[in-house]
């Protein structure tokens, strides 16, 4: 299928949150807005009925720039008229309420046609488990530490993020993919559901991979990897349960998601090559080659919170994550992040 080579493809998120009240050391689904006049940025602060708020950001061609602006963006909810000491908390579950990061791809003027979005979709299939294991942030639910990386996609993706086989692509809202046509807000696009809500280095991760992806589909690359829909299904399990530590197929052999990593890179060097890929999203690829991701790093500050403080664990957790995003989102690194949860020595 031919494409206008000189078309950027854009990609935007819409990030669910749930909402810390740092004053009272409680996680709850508490609605809170930035007291700030309507953004001319492309950026909205909506409510989502299910957990309470979500960010939406405006279409990026440069992951740099996306890094930056949904920091600065999610840093906003710090001047809420509605709760002192409130933060949104991008994760993917923690109550009984499941919370996704939404990634919506097309040509920044005119969006996708259907047949274009089918097409990319076809594309990207394959490399979804990969994605799933990248982005997995919920391993905690109902408040309750489990071995679980992704609880949202264990207990909720038959029903939230239901697996289509390649080549099959519709506008049922609930698929893991879907055809999203336009609205007010933005034109046509594909949107890929299957990412926890997560903190930005890992959001603008999975951008990066995306972004990779489709710049090989618009430059006419053979896909790089292919997966019967039974090992498809079978890793796409797997990454949700182990995350970062999960095995992967490439080419029929099983492959770490390091591994699967440094394949992608490798395959699609000259697309991975003219991405301005910002600090932080290679502090991220650099920890997935140690079978870390943030499920990884919620797991190990919390069970090291009950350990010390037993049913306390949550009132502390909340206090050391409120404390670990405002470093995070006003520009410090991972390692500064990883520290204020407690996970000193930590690094990239």
């Amino acid at each position: 299928m031919s494409v206008e080579e000189e078309e950027a493809i854009t990609i935007g998120v819409e990030i669910e949150c749930y909402t810390i009240l740092s004053k009272d050391g409680k996680i709850s689904r508490r609605i809170i807005t930035p007291g700030i006049k309507p953004s001319k940025t492309g950026e909205r602060f909506t409510v989502d009925k299910s957990i309470g708020i979500e960010y939406v950001s405006k279409p990026f061609e440069s992951v740099k720039d996306a890094l930056q602006a949904i920091s600065s963006g999610l840093e906003k909810y710090a001047d809420s008229p509605l709760a002192d000491n409130a933060l949104p908390l991008p994760v993917g579950g923690w109550n009984d309420r499941f919370a996704g990061t939404h990634f919506h791809l097309g040509f920044k003027d005119k969006g996708f046609r259907r047949e274009e979005a089918a097409s990319l979709a076809s594309y990207i299939h394959d490399h979804i488990p990969f994605i799933i294991a990248v982005s997995a942030n919920s391993p905690i639910w109902r408040r309750r530490i489990t071995e679980y990386s992704s609880n949202r996609l264990m207990r909720g993706g038959s029903r939230y993020c239901i697996p289509v086989a390649k080549g099959d692509l519709n506008q049922n809202h609930y698929r893991e993919m879907n055809f999203n046509p336009e609205n007010k807000h933005k034109p046509s696009t594909l949107e890929l559901r299957v990412c926890d809500s997560n903190i930005p280095p890992y959001v603008c991760s999975v951008m990066t991979i995306l972004r990779i992806l489709a710049l090989a589909w618009r430059n006419g690359r053979d896909p790089c990897n292919d997966l019967p829909h039974e090992a498809y299904l079978e890793t796409r399990d797997e990454a949700a349960r182990m995350g970062a530590a999960a095995r992967l197929y490439w080419r029929g052999k099983h492959v770490t998601v390091g591994e699967y990593l440094t394949l992608l890179l490798d395959n699609y060097s000259e697309e991975a090559s003219v991405l301005d890929i910002p600090k932080q999203v290679g502090e991220v690829f650099n920890l997935l080659s140690g079978n870390w991701n943030n499920a990884e790093a919620l797991r190990r500050a919390a069970i090291k919170l009950e350990k010390r403080f037993g049913r306390d664990w949550e009132r502390r957790m909340a206090l050391k994550l409120a404390s670990a995003l405002k470093t995070l989102l006003n520009g410090g690194s991972l390692k500064n992040y990883h520290e204020a949860l407690g996970l000193k020595g930590l690094s990239a």
